[in-house]
């Protein structure tokens, strides 16, 4: 069953959400109601060896790490800030304390940079080492980031050059300073990370606003050696992926901030029954498909 189908049953399943939700399922964070002027973040990443790493090659510093900054980039893109973390570790019998430290080295690696707290956690034993991460953060009510607000016409942009995801998956920067940036001078409709391509999460916009895009594979920006291909559907890049209105795009490149947080326009949002396209760079338009990274 795809990850998707998963999703979407769950959802329905799961129903109306009680008053103190304002978003449930479906965005990068769940959103609770928690006070005035502000509101909590809620997001939990799983990390699989052989799915997301490889205990065998990759060091566990920087598997800790990278299983903090996939759930901050997922802060980021809701246009909040994080907080308090819980880690979970499923780990193979006989697994040295020695590595278990190592993971905790580049958990705290990254929670002393964003000033993150650990308050919690949990162990247990495992076939392959899984590393489980619950972040709760909190944004402003008027900086709140979705991805459901896209509108007709609006400008599509992402932050880069694109990362290879195969390549800088455990070493890559959330783009946490970018995103309160732009909630703090531009009024963004939809935002998310690209953890699962280019391809899928446009898509996951469009779905969640009702809407179809247009994207144009030489407006995408490409870091040394990346194909295409794996910008579009491989993901694992957690660059940033966001709409905002014409007159407001011009605003964001007139004032140089477009190009101070390196910030690139590839495409333009239209109505739902136009689908999702691509233009290649002989003008041929097709239909976009989408095939992101696969978790399951």
């Amino acid at each position: 069953m795809k990850e998707l189908n998963i999703i979407n049953e769950i959802r329905k399943r799961a129903g109306a959400s009680s008053k103190g939700v304002k978003i449930g399922i479906g965005d990068d964070c769940a959103v609770i109601r928690s006070g005035p002027g502000k509101y909590l973040l809620w997001a939990t990443d799983m990390l699989i060896d052989g799915t997301h790493f490889s205990a065998g090659k990759d060091g566990y510093r920087k598997i800790g790490r990278k299983a903090v900054s996939v759930n901050v980039s997922d802060i980021a893109s809701m246009g909040g800030v994080p907080k308090y973390i819980t880690v979970a570790l499923g780990l193979p019998r006989g697994f040295s304390a020695g590595n278990i430290r190592k993971i905790y080295d580049g958990v705290f690696e990254i929670c002393e940079k964003y000033k993150i707290d650990v308050v919690g956690g949990d162990t247990n034993a495992s076939g392959d080492l899984i590393i489980d991460i619950s972040i709760i953060g909190s944004v402003e009510k008027k900086r709140l980031l979705t991805r459901r607000g896209a509108k007709k016409g609006d400008i599509i942009f992402v932050t880069g050059p694109v990362r290879d995801g195969k390549k800088e998956h455990l070493t890559f920067v959330p783009r946490l300073k970018e995103a309160r940036q732009l909630t703090l001078k531009y009024k963004i409709n939809a935002m998310i990370d690209t953890s699962d391509g280019i391809a899928t999460d446009v898509s996951r916009i469009c779905s969640e606003s009702g809407k179809g895009c247009v994207l144009e594979e030489d407006k995408i920006p490409l870091s040394r050696g990346l194909a295409l291909k794996d910008a579009l559907d491989y993901g694992e890049s957690f660059e940033l992926l966001f709409t905002m209105s014409g007159k407001e795009a011009t605003r964001f490149k007139n004032n140089g901030d477009m190009k101070k947080l390196k910030c690139f326009k590839i495409g333009k949002i239209t109505d739902k029954r136009a689908g999702m396209r691509i233009v290649g760079a002989g003008g041929n338009k097709k239909v976009l498909v989408v095939d992101g990274f696969k978790h399951i």
